[in-house]
């Protein structure tokens, strides 16, 4: 029996001497409330050992009958108290954070739960004995005011390896923390109470610690960076801190602003089984819950929502209202989100189950009204659906643009709220966007995920390095504790100096003017404008739009809101329409005439003016469509990926649409465009377009005209009877229109642009002809097209009317004949002859009255007006759209010489002509027989021969006559289209439309499918930018944009794209082909017959 005796002598006192080794080597500190015994932690990548000292008392528990009262100072206590122990947690729904955990692969020790919880962490790198002042660091947890602790959390490694005291606090969260009444008895907001407890704790004893009282920056993350910046918004935080850093949330988040929160409180009076006739009884009744009723409170009710009051001690006004008088506490301040905020994490908070493979449009309204409870009307719910979303119903698509939709409400439109707050009231403010997540998360999450709600936070306190009770379960990437090492220098460069730059680091630009910030992943990039469509969308086109429905209800007797424009005429009721991405709201007043109706006697007659109208004629519906086959338009649409209103055919169509930025009772003067469609003469209309964006973007007034169609606007006997050319007389009377009526608008008529594209650019290049537009215009510009291609030129339009005569069986023995029996044809047959007939060519001739003589005669005598000229194509004009209505089926895959040759012999019907023919086929697609070379050879040829050669022509003439002339070349495909077309099609006939109207902003009647990528946005802004100028000064050249030379002997012109290159000669040696080459052996070919 010694044997075990002895035994069990010797392991009690190796125990004693364990302990007192242990006492002796754990760190103490003095305070003058008591001593406090830590620990040492180790961290990863550092020699330095952090002391940490946790659960530290900093207010006496509320309890009792300080449950639901301002935290009271802690009081002493009495020899060395232990700090090694994580400190209780608040009451909260712990479950739910565990599973957060698990899921992120995190292991942590999980305390319990308590109201006696008001107790903060220390990590330091200064020993007691150390006389020194370091940069303290105070952290405050997110989790919606409902979640969280210190113990989640570790301080270790930002502190090691910033040479920093950080702080970890906790507050009271959830009934506890947030609950009010509204009134005395309970106004609320006790967690932040705690939070500005802690701080004062934190002045009073943080230098036995090794910090800085004067050197204290806040920093928190989600519902902890809202208490950052809420605490910039109080005056009970006045000296307490000296910067501040809220990540992924800020004051402005709305959905944790309660502005009435006593419905709240009788709701938890009621479950509770409490007297909720007066908020005094309901509050005694509250206080006497055990903390297990509060418990079951969060689990039957995991949505019920706490928040943020304005309680007349934390906050004595508004947030709004201290941002707007700038009366927040001036010191150094970043903030900024992550670019999937919503991506995950909260996704799954907020979306319907099933998520992740889609989500239907159906399922996003009624999220739309949770995230923004401000907004109230269904309607504005569908707008915000409409931007983000789009109109698809790609339940894919609804999903991505769903979870950014939750990631910009909740986060990255507050923060930049924020910032624009901060900066104006002379703080200095940085702002970052974060675009990483850790790599071990990344398999843990779908692959479309991004960098997610609070993605930041691994790596701004370093857990990659951490080894104490916060664990990550796999390794970190070299990459990722990289960047997590970058992170704390920025974060403590900012504790130490007020701003995050220093030796080694990517400059991160004060957030100004220009709105610069930070992107902030595995490479740092400055930038500017962070979401700025977004942003302008969210806080100023919706507040707008609520603000008119808002007026529209309360004047629901009156239907005719909308501004109204009075002319002499007769009065016009337009609408507004908003613009992603700008400020400045639209009038735009549709339909409106500018000619009678050219129907019964008027039909193929010159238009005539239009007459006045009696009181306010409606101008909020678009104008019916001219003559044509409706049925191509809604296919053209689908092919392009947009939504747009096709209203219907008619006759009655001499209408205009105008978009202006100018308020009715504004006297301004501002430059006038106005776009002729395009369609080859045969299709098209104003509603096929939206000149919103331009309007907004440039301030400009912007007009789309109509014009008759096929047979009705170009049908022509070449004589008395039927001169031609009607739907080009219908562009001189909307011109003249303009002159007289768009002051009304705002517009100078002094400052009037023609531009259009295809059969529009013809018509533009046209006008420049004809003696009746003299005065009318002051600028123009033909996107490919001009007058100079010959394909819609007919020489002979006699023939034409007598082949249309006898198609439609009328008496062909004169040309009166002729023309009364299309005059007495029904609009139906009209368009069922032109449907059946679609080859049947409609053109412009010479009729004496627009076209005094031919357009080449009229060029080489230089007589067109002289104004300043822009014109140009796009580099792969034939590449897709055009191809697949003139070719083959199967022509995609390639095609032989024989079909090249067919379509060619469309141009070229004379048999004599084969040799031409061969002569081009030659030229352009060689002698090989590989049928791809062949289709692209025939691209190439067509689009030459149809636009960009006549375009070199057109700007020669207008050179040589002494006109300033810029030509272009465009270059970029809108990138929605990229899918759906076939992966060799360039730029095609017709891409840079998108670009000059800015349909990636426009947000009426026509939308794309699709969401714009920033490229095309940038590039469409430019290009705006490009056009406007020339509006306003006849030069395209303005601040900021690559210079754009003038059309000279050296054939400058500039290609536009997401580059901007100037270029001299274009397409030199095909020009000289078709230009000087060609004709010689024409005119060789003609001399040998």
């Amino acid at each position: 029996m010694k044997r075990p005796t002895r035994l069990l002598t010797l392991l009690a006192f190796c125990s004693l001497f364990l302990y007192s080794f242990a006492e002796s080597i754990a760190p103490v500190v003095q305070t003058k409330l008591g001593g406090l015994r830590g620990q040492y932690v180790s961290v990863k990548g550092k020699e330095t050992m952090i002391q940490a000292y946790l659960g530290v008392p900093f207010a006496k528990p509320p309890v009792g009958p300080l449950r639901l009262a301002p935290p009271q100072p802690v009081e002493r206590w009495e020899g060395v108290r232990d700090a090694t122990q994580q400190p209780l947690i608040c009451l909260q729904e712990i479950q739910f954070s565990k599973d957060i955990f698990s899921n992120l692969s995190i292991s942590l020790e999980f305390p319990k739960l308590s109201e006696d919880c008001l107790y903060l962490n220390i990590y330091t790198p200064v020993k007691p004995v150390d006389n020194m002042k370091v940069p303290v660091m105070v952290w405050i947890h997110g989790g919606g005011f409902s979640m969280g602790s210190a113990s989640m959390y570790d301080g270790s490694a930002l502190a090691a390896y910033q040479d920093v005291v950080v702080v970890l606090i906790q507050y009271r969260l959830g009934v506890m923390g947030f609950f009010s009444t509204g009134d005395k008895y309970a106004p609320g907001n006790l967690g932040l109470l705690d939070q500005v407890e802690a701080l004062r704790w934190v002045q009073e004893h943080i230098h036995n610690f090794g910090g800085d009282s004067k050197a204290v920056t806040i920093f928190g993350e989600s519902a902890g960076g809202m208490s950052v910046s809420l605490l910039l918004l109080s005056p009970l935080s006045t000296g307490l801190f000296h910067g501040a850093i809220a990540e992924s949330g800020t004051a402005a988040m709305e959905m944790l602003l309660i502005s009435d929160p006593l419905p709240a409180a009788q709701l938890i009076a009621n479950i509770s089984g409490c007297d909720s006739t007066n908020t005094e009884k309901i509050i005694d009744c509250v206080k006497k819950l055990t903390s297990e009723n509060i418990l079951n409170i969060y689990k039957q009710f995991p949505l019920l929502g706490f928040g943020v009051t304005v309680d007349g001690q934390f906050l004595h006004k508004s947030v709004m209202e201290i941002f707007q008088n700038h009366e927040m506490l001036k010191v150094p301040f970043m903030t900024g989100a992550n670019n999937d905020e919503g991506g995950w994490g909260m996704a799954n908070f907020f979306a319907p189950p099933g998520w992740e493979d889609g989500v239907d449009r159906v399922n996003v309204l009624p999220r739309v009204g949770v995230l923004s409870p401000n907004l109230k009307d269904q309607w504005i719910y569908g707008l915000i659906a409409d931007e983000y979303l789009g109109t698809s119903g790609n339940r894919v698509k609804n999903k991505d643009g769903f979870t950014e939709l939750i990631g910009d409400i909740m986060f990255t439109i507050p923060a930049i709220k924020t910032a624009n707050f901060h900066r104006d009231a002379g703080v200095p403010v940085y702002l970052y966007q974060f675009h990483q997540t850790l790599s071990m998360l990344k398999k843990l999450k779908p692959n479309f995920v991004g960098s997610d709600h609070g993605d930041e936070i691994m790596f701004v306190l370093g857990f990659c390095f951490t080894t104490s009770h916060v664990k990550i379960d796999a390794s970190c990437t070299e990459e990722d504790e990289q960047l997590s090492r970058l992170m704390m220098n920025y974060w403590g460069n900012f504790a130490r100096t007020g701003s995050p730059n220093g030796a080694g680091l990517v400059q991160w630009p004060q957030y100004g003017p220009d709105g610069d910030y930070l992107g902030i992943g595995l490479e740092q990039i400055p930038g500017q404008h962070l979401k700025r469509d977004r942003f302008t969308f969210m806080t100023q086109t919706v507040p707008l739009m609520a603000l008119l429905g808002q007026e529209k209800t309360e004047h629901s007797q009156l239907p005719q809101t909308g501004p109204v424009v009075q002319t002499k005429l007769g009065a016009l009721r337009g609408q507004y329409v908003s613009v992603k991405g700008k400020e400045t709201v639209i009038q735009a007043y549709l339909g409106v005439p500018f000619a009678k109706p050219p129907v019964g006697p008027l039909r193929l007659a010159p238009p005539q003016p239009v007459e006045r109208w009696e009181g306010v004629r409606d101008a909020t519906q678009q104008p019916l469509m001219c003559l044509q086959d409706r049925q191509f338009t809604v296919g053209l649409a689908k092919m392009l990926s947009m939504t747009l209103e096709i209203p219907v055919a008619s006759e009655d169509c001499l209408y205009l649409n105008i978009y202006t930025p100018a308020k009715p009772a504004e006297k301004t003067n501002l430059p006038v465009m106005v776009w002729i469609h395009g369609g080859g003469f045969t299709m098209g209309s104003a509603s096929n377009y939206d000149g919103s964006a331009l309007a907004a973007y440039q301030n400009v007034v912007v007009v789309l005209i109509q014009y008759r169609l096929g047979m009705m606007g170009f049908f022509s006997t070449g004589d008395k009877f039927a001169p031609g050319n009607t739907g080009l007389l219908d562009q001189v009377e909307a011109l003249r229109w303009v002159q007289e009526h768009i002051h009304n608008f705002g517009g100078d008529s002094k400052s009037v642009t023609i531009f259009g594209e295809s059969a529009g650019g013809v018509s533009v290049s046209l006008l420049l002809h004809s003696p009746l537009s003299a005065g009318l215009f002051h600028g123009a510009i033909a996107e490919s097209g001009t007058a100079a291609m010959d394909v819609l030129m007919i020489k002979d339009p006699l023939s034409n009317a007598q082949t249309v005569a006898e198609k439609l069986v009328c008496n062909s023995n004169n040309t009166q004949q002729i023309t009364d029996c299309l005059k007495n044809l029904n609009a139906d047959d009209i368009v069922n002859f032109q449907n059946q007939n679609p080859m049947l060519r409609w053109g412009v001739s010479v009729d004496g009255h627009f076209l005094k003589k031919s357009a080449l005669e009229s060029f080489n005598n230089h007589e067109m007006h002289k104004v300043p000229f822009i014109t140009g194509a796009n580099t792969d004009e034939f590449g897709w759209l055009l191809a697949n209505m003139m070719l083959p089926s199967g022509w995609v895959d390639g095609i032989d010489r024989e079909q090249a040759t067919s379509l060619l012999t469309l141009f070229y019907p004379d048999p004599k002509d084969q040799w031409l023919t061969e002569l081009l086929l030659d030229e352009y697609l060689g002698t090989s027989d590989d049928p791809v070379k062949n289709r692209d050879g025939l691209r190439e040829l067509m689009g030459d021969v149809l636009f960009n050669i006549p375009a070199i022509q057109t700007a020669g003439y207008h050179r040589d006559a002494g006109a300033p002339m810029y030509l272009y070349e465009f270059q970029h495909s809108p990138s929605i289209l990229k899918n759906m077309r076939p992966h060799y099609a360039g730029c095609e006939h017709g891409d840079e439309i998108m670009f000059v109207l800015g349909l990636c902003f426009t947000s009426s009647h026509v939308t794309l499918n699709a969401s714009c990528t920033e490229e095309d946005k940038q590039l469409s802004r430019l290009m705006m930018s490009y056009w406007g100028n020339f509006a306003r000064t006849g030069s395209p050249n303005g601040a900021g944009l690559v210079q754009w030379p003038q059309h000279g002997p050296d054939g400058d012109y500039l290609g536009i794209g997401l580059e901007q290159v100037p270029g001299q000669h274009l397409k030199r040696d095909r020009f000289t082909f078709l230009t000087k080459t060609l004709p010689e052996k024409v005119k060789i070919k003609h001399s040998e017959l």
